[in-house]
């Protein structure tokens, strides 16, 4: 039995934010705050019928895109 949309989108922001740690060289504290201070989540939540189709790589990408948009820059 697959997974329901809840946990498949639990999964994908856990799977996203441990990428984008090893990715930025961040701690889970420092990579912890970033998500937070832009709703990293909220994002990929927003985002879910497109993210959850294509690969975290290509996710992470537009995430960092989002990023740039907010005026941060990894």
């Amino acid at each position: 039995m697959g997974l329901n949309q809840s946990d498949d989108l639990f999964m994908l922001q856990v799977r996203l934010f441990r990428l984008a740690q090893a990715r930025w060289d961040k701690t889970v504290d420092e990579c912890e705050q970033i998500f937070n201070e832009y709703q990293i989540n909220e994002y990929i939540k927003t985002c879910y019928e497109f993210f959850h189709v294509q690969g975290d790589e290509a996710d992470i990408i537009e995430i960092e895109e989002y990023l740039k948009t907010k005026g941060f820059s990894i």
